[in-house]
Parts: structure tokens; C-alpha cells; sequence
């Protein structure tokens, strides 16, 4: 969205009360700090007394509209862009009425609990000519470009196959926070399978191309799940319907051959938590980060590349060009890249990644 004037925009989501915090964290960071590029005219919570503590908790302007429904945010002039940071289960009914009153929109992946729901989202968004934005910034990350780049000059020469190892999705392989509850939940949406390997799979075809052909081995290895308070008592165990381990096996379009394991839970003890590496004909890359997360930024990320002519390795530098906090980092080049008007992710590819999740689900059955 190329404007002259700060684009005006209308969050969803941001609030003190919520139990995951990635609103707050991820976006108002960049936005409070955007050199005059986005202005916050607006907030919509359950409430709109809700929306006006956060207003004065995250000292927004006094000017700042508050709104307790979606409906009534999307129909205010004085908002370019909604921006929708709610559970995923909620983001179909949440940015409806933004896009059928013309606005553009920013959500958080993924887009919708299910495929369905994305392709109604998108084929709204061409119906109203409006544009659209997902929350795959990992695309964005220092890391991803840069090892995109290596790929892309030659460095390994003509890639031959990969392969990743990777351990996360959540801190804790047999419990989790009461407000990630709803991660055992398949039917709402979210959870590692559509978040963490969600992402972790988009920046590895953003590298590296899409898949021609997989088969997948899908696992609930660890059926019951202990919810924890704040203080990490354990609040109930609940039956967990969600796969806890994933192994890919592939081809793709390139014709490299892929394999995949990710599993949720912490890593092998004092060992990388995300081991992926490129196989070339010339060399190879490795990549080492704490976990897959790359979306959000490891800072202890390790990049290197075994050039198999020279027998040498070498650590390749990358760096953050910005001072804002680790998690908003990469969701700040979504917001500078839409601000330009090119090079950000947009429904179109949401849905993409949706269907490709839905394969994967369907074809472990």
C-alpha cells in the first residue's frame, strides 16, 4: 500500500488481557517506531473498555478510537488497514467485515482455522480489490534471505537434496501454558503442526522451492497433555488430538530430494534445536539455530558452508540491520515491505501454504 500519508491502521487483538502476548510483542514495537510510515487510529477488543486500557497501558495517542466490534472498526474512515492479531479460530469472523468494507488486511498466520476458510478469505479480497497481507515474515528474515542468496549465487552449486532435524513448536514436549491450551485442539487451528512447522516449512520452500511430491508419517507420540498455570502448576491433563511428530519425505520441483522430522518439545540437551542443511554439488550449507523458529529470529543462528573443492568451511556472517526487539523484527519488514507496495506475502500465498498443510495432514491418514 504505496501512500503518500502514514497509513492509518486499525488493530485487533491488542490487549492486556491476552493470554498470548505476539500483538503486543511482534507488531506495536515496530509501529510505535516506524518513522512516520503507519499511525494507530484505532483498537477493537471484546470490549470497548477493553480497548481503552490498552489504549492507555501501551500509550497510544489519546486520539486513538476504541472499539468492542470488528464490524464497527472496519466501518471507520479514518482506518487504511486492519490488522487482525486474535486466536486463529476467530480470524475468519474478526477480518470479514474489514475486507467487505474495502480495507486493506494484515493477519497473523495461519489465515483461518481450516482451508476452506482461507479460500473464502482470498477470493473476497479479489472480489473488493483490497489488498492483503499474511503473517509469514520469516520470508522477510536476514537468515532465510541470506541463505536464499547462497543458494541462488551458485555457492553449493546445483542443489542435490536436503534435509532437516528440527525440535520446537512449543517449550515443553509433554505440557503446556493454560493459554496454549488449545494447541491439543486440531479443530482449532492452531497449533505446531500449522504454526510451528507451518513456518518452518514455508521458509524452507521459499528457499529452496515447493514440493512436486511428498508422503508423510504423522504421530501422536505423546497423547496427554498437562496445562499449566502461570506458576506452572498443573491445572488438568488434557487428551491431546494434534501430531506431535511429523516425518516428510519428498521431491521437489527442482527435483532435490527433501526429508523433513520435526517433533514438538525441547531439543536434545545443549544441542542445536533446528539442524538444516543443502546439499550441492559443490558444497554444502548448514544451518543451526536454537529452534525452527526462524521466523522470529534466533540471534544465535550459525550459517555456514563446506565448500568441498577448497575443503574449507566457513561461517557466513548475517546481521540484523534494525534495533527492534528480536520478535518484531521480521514482522517490521512486513510492514516496511507493504509500505513499498511489493515483496510481501499475501492471501494468494496463505492459501498455498494451507492447502499444502491439508496434504500433509490428509496424506498421513
Amino acid at each position: 500500500m504505496v501512500s503518500n500519508s502514514p497509513i492509518r491502521v486499525g488493530i485487533i487483538g491488542l490487549s492486556t488481557s491476552a493470554k498470548t502476548s505476539w500483538a503486543s510483542s511482534a507488531h506495536l514495537p515496530y509501529l510505535k517506531d516506524c518513522k512516520g510510515k503507519y499511525i494507530i487510529t484505532a483498537l477493537c477488543n471484546t470490549s470497548v473498555t477493553s480497548a481503552k486500557t490498552a489504549i492507555d497501558s501501551y500509550g497510544l495517542p489519546s486520539t486513538t478510537k476504541a472499539f468492542g466490534d470488528a464490524k464497527d472498526l472496519a466501518a471507520d474512515p479514518d482506518v487504511d488497514l486492519v490488522v487482525c492479531c486474535t486466536r486463529v479460530d476467530t480470524h475468519y469472523e474478526t477480518i470479514k467485515p474489514a475486507i467487505e468494507q474495502g480495507k486493506a488486511v494484515f493477519v497473523e498466520w495461519p489465515l483461518g482455522s481450516n482451508l476452506k476458510q482461507a479460500q473464502e478469505l482470498n477470493e473476497l479480497t479479489r472480489q473488493k480489490n483490497v489488498e492483503s497481507m499474511v503473517g509469514l515474515q520469516g520470508r522477510l528474515s536476514p537468515i532465510v534471505l541470506k541463505v536464499k542468496s547462497l543458494v541462488e549465487d551458485g555457492r553449493i552449486g546445483k542443489v542435490l537434496s536436503t534435509n532437516v532435524v528440527a525440535d520446537g513448536g512449543t517449550a515443553s514436549r509433554d505440557s503446556l501454558k493454560e493459554g496454549l491450551k488449545y494447541f491439543t485442539q486440531k479443530e482449532v487451528g492452531g497449533n505446531i503442526v500449522t504454526i510451528g512447522f507451518g513456518h518452518m516449512i514455508d521458509n524452507i520452500t521459499h528457499v529452496l522451492g515447493k514440493f512436486s511430491s511428498f508422503h508423510t508419517q504423522l504421530g501422536i507420540q505423546r497423547p496427554k497433555v498437562d496445562i499449566l498455570s502461570p506458576s506452572n502448576t498443573v491445572l488438568e491433563t488434557v487428551t491431546n488430538n494434534v501430531p506431535d511428530h511429523i516425518l516428510l519425505h519428498g521431491v521437489l520441483t527442482s527435483g532435490a530430494l527433501a526429508s523433513v522430522h520435526f517433533r514438538r518439545g525441547q531439543a536434545f540437551r545443549n544441542s542445536p534445536g533446528f539442524i538444516w542443511r543443502i546439499h550441492g554439488s559443490l558444497g554444502e550449507i548448514k544451518v543451526t539455530a536454537s529452534g525452527p523458529a526462524v521466523s522470529v529470529g534466533d540471534p544465535v543462528t550459525v550459517i555456514e558452508v563446506d565448500d568441498f573443492e577448497k575443503e574449507t568451511v566457513e561461517t557466513v556472517e548475517w546481521k540484523w540491520a534494525d534495533e527492534l526487539p528480536v520478535m518484531a523484527r521480521n514482522v517490521g519488514r512486513l510492514y516496511e515491505a507493504f509500505a513499498k507496495g511489493e515483496g510481501y506475502p499475501d492471501f494468494g500465498d496463505a492459501v498455498k501454504g494451507h492447502q499444502f498443510l491439508e496434504d500433509v495432514l490428509r496424506d498421513s491418514k
